[in-house]
């Protein structure tokens, strides 16, 4: 049995956040963002986090909810949290990468391919970050095309941009602590 859970939170400008977190197997399988301008239904979560489910908490879901609220107050800047990520053993290396990428640094997908000793598979490498199934636990949003240009992202690129903003906005309050 699967267990999941929706968390609503507001980001630094100020706009409602929603992200649903499912739990299998006592890690966290996947996660879903959306806004009122990038929505996305509970029922389109749970076709793709897959059945059975059910709407119950557990402690590691509430954790989950903890971790992912104090992100969007930005008051936490990393995650930690056991994750179940099912891919390819390459997909599983870019997603392990990505979790090394600090909070409000952005890197290009050239660059995480030159990090994993495949200059050349920089495509491969954006195919693998779209197939992160955790966005936010995993940051996928810190990885940008050649010459900045923001990518793809699932949630749309419109997140993607509220989410590099939040970061920024965070490190400037905690720098100027």
């Amino acid at each position: 049995m699967s267990n999941w859970t929706l968390v609503e939170g507001t980001l630094s400008d100020g706009v409602p956040m929603r992200l649903f977190i499912g739990e299998r197997d006592g890690m966290i399988a996947a996660a879903s963002l959306c806004d009122d301008q990038h929505p996305r239904t509970e029922d389109e979560f749970l076709w793709r986090f897959g059945t059975p489910h059910s709407r119950e908490n557990s402690p590691l879901l509430e954790e989950a909810a903890l971790q992912a609220t104090e992100y969007f107050r930005g008051t936490r800047t990393s995650f930690d949290l056991p994750f179940r990520v099912k891919g390819t053993d390459f997909q599983r290396r870019i997603w392990g990468n990505l979790r090394l990428i600090p909070f409000g640094s952005t890197i290009s997908y050239g660059e995480l391919a030159e990090r994993i000793n495949a200059p050349a598979a920089f495509r491969a490498v954006g195919n693998a970050n779209g197939r992160n199934c955790l966005p936010i636990f995993i940051p996928c949003h810190r990885v940008l095309a050649a010459g900045g240009k923001l990518g793809g992202f699932t949630g749309g690129i419109g997140l993607k941009k509220r989410l590099l903003a939040h970061e920024s906005a965070v490190l400037r309050v905690m720098k100027a602590i």
